[in-house]
């Protein structure tokens, strides 16, 4: 009889491998090993289904939408018993994938393992990681841009506002040619559309991401006028003559000094013919040389060149205008009128007179938010009136939890900052590659720690037990953001030439100009253990208005940074780490399930499937972390 922990033990260990050793020595293993792996494929086989039964729900809930809206009386959509259903089926399959991570330990790894995929392919083609927090917030953009509601997206600096608006609305108009290229397939659909529909959308899908499609984009500045949003009017040296070949040019003289002739008719009916080609000849060569004169040289004419919000509303497409507050209020009066019509309807437009808003039309503006502390210059307030336009949607930095360790965390699901750090270094396939993991990943934990902790102060959403019996910290011209914490783990580099805290100074503390912001987060960061004594750092206690603190105010002794091997964590692993551990295998199918004691969840029976994961892996000290986050065991607890 063997021991489900340990065969876990031994699996994950393989993993770990890379390539991955077929275990051919051991046949209980390596039947154990093909049963997971059928049992993998099976979940994702049942993930896949239910993601193209809501694919074919959406499709027809937005079939049922158009069609209201194109019934209703102001074009807008409303609410329909069919469009009710297709929300309720929704729902419903959502339910059921979350029963089925939550019951089944097969799907809840390869959803993780997936997500990682997607997440590290996400970040490698610059677009953002899709963290719970980025999903509620494209869901409330996306709600208001179906509406025909225009979208006002605003926070701090780092927090990808710009990057999310242009994902949306890029998305948005993936969503509409995904719409109308289904609608097209589908009416060749048959008896069975359910079944025509799985067929069909990977490739239409496909083909609507090959198209590229990227929406307008305007640059807000306070030199923005309300006619460079619209038009460009520009000097143009032009030729008239030459756009014709030479028998077109004397063809159209030939037409005009015949129409000449026609309407004179009546005066040659009254002359002889000498007269009448005396008049005839002095004619053509009049007509001829002012012929000449209009159609050839060069002139300077004023052209309109039509600029990105005109054309937006002509070809139907979304417009992003960036920093927006930083456009002069006076200026931006002059989208009013777009700004409370939608598609269908006609809204004047500055030097158009009046325009009717082409279907897919929409409007995302962005600009930073300021409080009491951070005010960005060159920002302004929109007026009352101007802003009640629009969905206003504030989106700012990721959540993270700022107390407890790594090992204590009960939630890692919601350490969506953590996240976004170790999915910037993991390889392609999701693997993890760190010196002493037991080591490195608290440090790693804490460094997202404190970066939420720098982030909260910055926002002002309060400093927890930092303000007690003294005064608020106050940062307010620097945050250890997402971009700077990607830059402080390429110059951390997995520590090849120096450690977390040395690449903390170099990538972002040195960069810190303000004095006071400084010397608090190098406070901050002594506070979740980074610049240690024991490793030659003194960071001195500084009030504010002192001087900022220098690299040799801090570095007391010479840096001698020991490089350490690189060890392995598997993509299961990485999964597990940011999302839990998932349920746990209750039962085996098959003749298997009769050689296999099912131990996990006891005591003692942890402590032995630890110690042989240590053993395995070859680690001199695994610790608490990795065992509790990883391997799925939880010793600290008991």
């Amino acid at each position: 009889m063997r021991r489900l922990s340990e065969l876990e033990a031994r699996r994950r260990a393989l993993l770990r491998e890379n390539p991955i050793q077929d275990p051919a020595e051991d046949p209980t293993l390596s039947r154990y090993l093909a049963y997971v792996g059928k049992k993998r494929k099976e979940a994702e086989k049942a993930l896949d289904d239910l993601a193209i039964e809501e694919a074919y729900e959406t499709y027809l809930l937005r079939k049922a939408r158009k069609k209201s809206r194109l019934l209703s009386a102001n074009g807008e959509a409303r609410s329909t018993r069919q469009s009710r259903a297709h929300q309720a089926a929704i729902f419903q399959i959502r339910k059921k994938r979350e029963e089925l991570i939550q019951k089944d330990p097969d799907a809840f790894a390869a959803l993780g393992e997936r997500t990682v995929l997607a997440d590290i392919e996400s970040q490698g083609a610059g677009r953002l990681v899709h963290v719970p927090y980025l999903e509620r917030a494209r869901e409330q953009i996306f709600a208001s841009l179906d509406a025909g509601i225009p979208v006002y997206l605003v926070g701090h600096l780092g927090s990808g506002k710009t990057q999310l608006a242009i994902e949306c609305a890029t998305e948005f108009m993936e969503q509409r040619l995904l719409q109308q290229r289904l609608e097209v397939r589908m009416e060749g659909a048959g008896d069975d559309p359910k079944g025509y529909f799985a067929k069909i959308y990977r490739e239409v899908h496909a083909s609507v991401q090959a198209e590229h499609l990227r929406p307008y984009f305007i640059a807000g500045s306070h030199d923005l006028t309300a006619q460079d949003m619209f038009f460009e009017k520009t000097l143009k040296l032009s030729q008239t003559q030459g756009r014709g070949s030479d028998e077109d040019q004397l063809s159209s003289l030939i037409d005009g000094f015949a129409a000449f002739v026609r309407g004179n008719a009546e005066i040659l009916q009254n002359m002889d013919k000498d007269q009448q080609l005396e008049f005839m000849l002095a004619g053509w060569k009049t007509f001829s040389n002012l012929y000449i004169a209009e159609h050839s040289g060069y002139g300077t004419t004023v052209e309109k060149i039509e600029k990105e919000v005109l054309l937006a509303l002509r070809e139907g497409k979304p417009i992003i205008i960036d920093e927006i507050n930083t456009i002069a209020m006076g200026n931006l009066i002059a989208l009013n009128d777009i700004l409370q019509h939608h598609a269908g309807q006609t809204a004047y437009v500055t030097g158009v007179w009046s325009l009717t808003i082409a279907e897919g039309f929409c409007l995302i503006g962005t600009g930073n938010l300021s409080t009491g502390t951070v005010s960005y210059e060159g920002t302004n307030a929109l007026n009352p009136a101007f802003q009640s336009r629009f969905t206003t949607i504030e989106y700012n930095y990721a959540p993270q939890e700022t107390t407890g360790d790594l090992n204590t965390c009960e939630h890692p699901e919601k350490n969506e900052l953590f996240r976004l750090l170790l999915l910037h270094l993991c390889d392609r396939e999701g693997r993890l590659c760190l010196p002493k993991p037991a080591e490195t990943l608290p440090a790693l934990y804490r460094l997202a720690q404190l970066s939420r902790i720098s982030q909260d102060i910055f926002s002002g959403r309060g400093a927890g037990d930092l303000a007690a019996g003294g005064e608020v910290p106050v940062l307010n011209e620097a945050v250890l953001s997402v971009r700077g914490l990607f830059h402080v783990l390429d110059h951390w580099n997995l520590g090849e030439a120096e450690d977390l805290s040395m690449a903390l100074w170099n990538g972002f503390l040195s960069s810190v100009t303000n004095a006071d912001d400084r010397n608090l987060l190098l406070a901050l960061s002594v506070r979740c253990g980074f610049f240690p004594e024991t490793e030659g750092w003194h960071v001195e206690a500084k009030k504010r208005g002192e001087a900022p603190l220098a690299f040799d105010d801090i570095r007391t002794d010479p840096a001698r940074h020991v490089v350490q091997p690189l060890e392995t964590l598997s993509r299961e692993d990485v999964a597990k780490l940011l999302f839990g551990k998932g349920p746990k295998r209750t039962k085996i199918e098959e003749d298997l399930g009769e050689e296999i004691l099912f131990d996990e969840g006891k005591q003692a029976d942890r402590d032995q499937g630890l110690a042989l994961d240590e053993k395995i892996r070859g680690l001199e000290q695994a610790g608490d972390v990795l065992t509790a986050a990883v391997t799925g065991d939880d010793s600290s607890k008991g």
